[in-house]
């Protein structure tokens, strides 16, 4: 039997607290040597401007086994459609035997979150209380979620292109959230936060980073191919930059060299390579999504379904 779990299954097991304590853990796995992943396997859908990508995980600590199959296409917001779409399949690590089958869409925007959650945690500055972030799509909620649960945030500013007023999304996220956004197209008036966010499908930079005022920590999280960067040449020679693994950083990441790089996400978490060292500098965190993070949220979920009695199994045979 596999247990078959939809979007409001998924929504009802996972919380960001949850998640971002996973994915803590799921990194301290990740320098233990316990994790396999193979490169992600991507087609890019040329004509639609999408992402078609294919996920696997294996960690032997957690007993977690899976693969996500992940797709981004920004052109669905003219159809009304989510962007951000995908699945998730888990596998029993000792029989391989296929054991659940899971909506993914908001697990890619939850585990997301959850590792600018981490990064805020380890790399900002404890009285961050403000946040700018650049993109009010579907992945600005959970980076948002993320933030405000490691730090006392008062205050957001957000600026999009799409969002010249606040709409009913960023009033629903205020009210989510309890804490006032205001919507500002001044540049100046995004950076001067103490944490600031990139979720965005720019391929160009958004911001001059000469801009960035010294102590500001930035989770990059947007532009993921070699050929796209939301942030240019001088915000990442101003900041210590912190990557999820070094490997993909440097195949996908565009304008990250290995010179750049100051230390993956798990030795910071370890104590192995202390960043922060004064409340004047800059850090800078480059997410690219590993599929250890979906993998570990999905054995989170699938053990919280099985725990609750949550789900429907199906027989596939």
């Amino acid at each position: 039997m596999v247990l078959l779990l939809t979007h409001k299954d998924v929504s009802s097991l996972l919380t960001m607290e949850s998640n971002i304590e996973t994915m803590e853990n799921s990194f301290i796995e990740l320098s233990k040597n316990n994790v396999k992943m193979p490169d992600r396997g991507v087609v890019i859908v040329e004509d639609k401007n999408g992402w078609y990508g294919v996920m696997t995980a294996h960690m032997s600590g957690m007993k977690a086994l899976g693969t996500k199959i992940v797709t981004v296409f920004p052109e669905n917001t003219k159809l009304n459609k989510p962007t951000t779409q995908g699945i998730i399949s888990l596998t029993d690590a000792d029989t391989g035997e296929l054991i659940c089958i899971m909506d993914g869409s908001l697990i890619t925007g939850m585990r997301t979150g959850a590792v600018t959650g981490v990064a805020t945690k380890y790399l900002s500055r404890k009285d961050s209380e403000s946040v700018g972030i650049f993109g009010s799509g579907y992945q600005s909620r959970f980076q948002l979620m993320a933030i405000c649960s490691v730090r006392n945030i008062s205050r957001i500013i957000l600026n999009s292109p799409s969002a010249n007023k606040k709409t009913e999304f960023i009033q629903s996220l205020e009210r989510e959230l309890d804490v006032p956004i205001n919507v500002e197209q001044d540049i100046n008036k995004v950076l001067d936060n103490d944490i600031l966010v990139t979720a965005t499908s720019s391929p160009l930079p958004l911001f001059d980073g000469n801009m960035i005022n010294s102590g500001t920590h930035i989770n990059c999280i947007g532009a993921h191919t070699k050929d796209s960067s939301e942030v240019d040449s001088t915000t990442i020679q101003r900041s210590k930059v912190v990557v999820d693994e070094i490997n993909t950083a440097l195949r996908e990441a565009g304008g990250i060299t290995k010179d750049n790089i100051f230390a993956e996400l798990s030795d910071v978490i370890l104590g192995k390579t202390p960043t922060r060292t004064n409340n004047d500098d800059i850090t800078l965190f480059k997410s690219m999504g590993l599929s250890l993070e979906d993998i570990s949220t999905a054995n989170l979920i699938y053990n919280e379904a099985i725990n609750k009695g949550i789900g429907n199994n199906i027989e596939l045979s």
